[in-house]
């Protein structure tokens, strides 16, 4: 089986600037290339380049389509200096004068008379923050898929390793390796799943005038509904009927919703393999031939190959995310048609959080990528138990008519085993050997079965089937297609 390559945060020669937590120690590139400053000023000049084009198309005697290509063209950070916008920005103290400003200032007298025509401010940075968001989907699905990846070919990989699970941080049930890990691929893929829903349906961009009403489009004589419409669908983006003059921020809680969620997940997957490379579990190790130091103060750390920062800080993570959700839903709350309560904090988390979670989901995706698994201490937590967790196995046998003639009762055999376990473990003799002791067990199995039902190695269930279903259902499956 070919192996799945973690994704890289930064490329190894890439410097990263160390002013900047969020574009730097806490970033990946493919975000810091769709946020950011400059770049929200190339998602504006887009989407300025755009409307331009609706416009000439659908009313050529309003806006010509030479004028329109213009404008088109010159829109761009390749043509305008981002320092000019910010100068302008300092004179006006307004961000989107400042970019047509600049953007009028590189292109004809003919083109510059209609730039930004009909439009008002939010009809620029509504679909440009639309298609930030829509790349950042993307970036998201496809470092989940590769995390998901990494998960199943671990599952695989580890399908035969015996293994302990646990319910209530008690032994539970023996099981293998790469249960888990099959778990959380699965609901990795279920999170892609929300993703794909709200990438399709919540990415919202908007051209409507000031309260959504088209007032600018009517006085040129210009249908504003279909304007609207051909607009974000040449952007690629969804649109309102009835927006106000921002689309309603629910829209923006999907997002959000969505992000809090993948990121509940990866927190379950720190914490779980957090857990087992801690001493009192100790069956994942750290494989990486790059392992860092564990302690400053604590040299026999290193043979941990260093403390689970990665995990902690996906533990991290997964609360910022949270607080987002709570900031993104009382964001929904605006007097009609509009005030300017949400646009700060959605501005400054949309940025740090894909920033922020795609380090994250990189960052898992290499741990899991490196993980080794010690079969012998696998081995060992299983036989820890003296064999008591087969007790469910032997009750059930017992009630069964199929495999003796005088069943118990359910009770009676639940009864029955608890006791039995409870003797072996506290006085810690093979659960074996106190069951082929029991009388009541020996009237109703053979002893040749007692053997073999109460071997923990052997009683998995059905864990490798389950990882070979998950792995040919979800391994490689692409979400935004």
């Amino acid at each position: 089986m070919e192996k799945t390559i973690p994704k890289q945060r930064f490329p190894e020669k890439y410097e990263i600037n160390p002013n900047t937590l969020a574009a730097g120690r806490y970033g990946t590139l493919d975000m810091v290339n769709i946020w950011g400053p400059e770049q929200t000023f190339e998602f504006s000049l887009k989407v300025q380049g755009q409307a331009s084009l609706t416009l000439a198309e659908l009313y050529p005697d309003i806006i010509g389509m030479e004028e329109a290509q213009e404008i088109s063209e010159v829109a761009s950070l390749k043509n305008i200096d981002p320092n000019r916008i910010r100068e302008l920005e300092l004179k006006t103290g307004h961000d989107v004068i400042a970019i047509n400003t600049a953007l009028e200032e590189a292109v004809s007298g003919e083109a510059g008379a209609h730039i930004n025509k009909a439009k008002t401010s939010a009809d620029t940075t509504q679909p440009a923050k639309a298609l930030q968001l829509k790349k950042s989907l993307e970036v998201i699905a496809s470092s989940v898929e590769n995390l998901r990846d990494v998960l199943l070919e671990k599952a695989v990989e580890w399908i035969d390793f015996p293994h302990m699970d646990t319910t209530h941080l008690y032994d539970a049930l023996p099981s293998v390796a790469g249960r888990a890990f099959a778990h959380y691929a699965e609901m990795l893929q279920s999170d892609l799943k929300v993703l794909n829903f709200f990438y399709k349906n919540s990415i919202i961009g908007k051209w409507a005038d000031a309260t959504g009403n088209h007032h600018s489009a009517t006085a040129l004589g210009a249908d504003g509904i279909k304007l609207q419409k051909e607009y974000c669908e040449e952007l690629g983006i969804g649109f309102m009927d009835a927006p106000a003059q921002i689309p309603g921020l629910e829209f923006e809680a999907d997002i959000w919703y969505t992000m809090a969620r993948i990121g509940e997940t990866l927190n379950n997957i720190s914490k779980y393999i957090a857990w087992g490379r801690s001493d009192d579990v100790d069956v994942f190790v750290n494989e990486n031939p790059k392992r860092k130091k564990g302690s400053s103060a604590m040299p026999h750390k290193d043979r941990k190959g260093g403390n689970p920062t990665t995990e902690e800080q996906v533990m991290s993570l997964r609360n910022y995310l949270t607080g987002n959700v709570v900031t993104g839903l009382m964001n929904c709350e605006f007097p009609y048609a509009r005030n300017l309560s949400a646009s700060a904090n959605s501005r400054i988390n949309f940025e740090d959080g894909f920033k922020f979670l795609d380090h994250g989901i990189r960052g898992i995706s290499n741990v899991t990528y490196w993980l080794g698994f010690r079969e012998e201490r696998g081995i060992e937590r299983v036989q820890r138990s003296f064999g008591v967790v087969t007790s469910q196995q032997v009750m059930t046998y017992l009630t069964d008519p199929r495999r003796t003639l005088k069943p118990m009762t359910r009770s009676e055999a639940h009864d029955l085993m608890g006791e039995l376990a409870t003797h072996a473990w506290d006085n810690k003799i093979p659960f074996v050997d106190v069951v082929l002791d029991n009388e009541e067990v020996m009237k109703r199995l053979d002893e040749s079965i007692i053997r073999e039902i109460t071997d923990p190695l052997k009683y998995t269930g059905q864990s490798k089937k389950i990882i070979e279903i998950v792995y040919e259902k979800y391994h490689n499956q692409k979400t935004l297609v």
